[in-house]
């Protein structure tokens, strides 16, 4: 008996909160036990992905590896310039590099634009 009045006053909470997860919460907790993935969402993978351009025709380069800050090559660019790292958790510092262009050092997440521009090696 007490059971039922404390969920029935827990649910009353949640709704004049405004808070849904925490209504849903209620119910789901009735029926099937304490509701983890109604707050915390199952685990998800991300990814960085992007392309790489040239800076000054912006064309896409393709063949240009990709390495993180160990050295250690990751992926290669395709012929759209195309890029896609998966199961990244956390920002990753990159390295670009392709001769006859200039290597680029950037810090890369999951939420940003993974558009990379390389400028070519001028001789002079």
């Amino acid at each position: 008996m007490k059971k039922h009045i404390l969920f029935r006053w827990f649910r009353r909470m949640a709704m004049f909160s405004g808070i849904p997860a925490l209504s849903m919460m209620c119910d789901c907790a009735k029926l099937y036990g304490p509701p983890v993935d109604v707050l915390y969402g199952p685990p998800t993978d991300y990814q960085i992905f992007g392309k790489v351009l040239d800076k000054e025709s912006n064309q896409p380069i393709s063949g240009v590896l990709v390495q993180d800050e160990d050295g250690d090559s990751l992926t290669s660019t395709d012929d759209n310039g195309s890029y896609e790292l998966l199961n990244v958790q956390h920002c990753k510092d990159l390295t670009f590099i392709k001769e006859g262009y200039q290597t680029k050092d950037t810090t890369l997440c999951p939420t940003m634009d993974g558009s990379i521009y390389m400028k070519k090696i001028t001789e002079k």
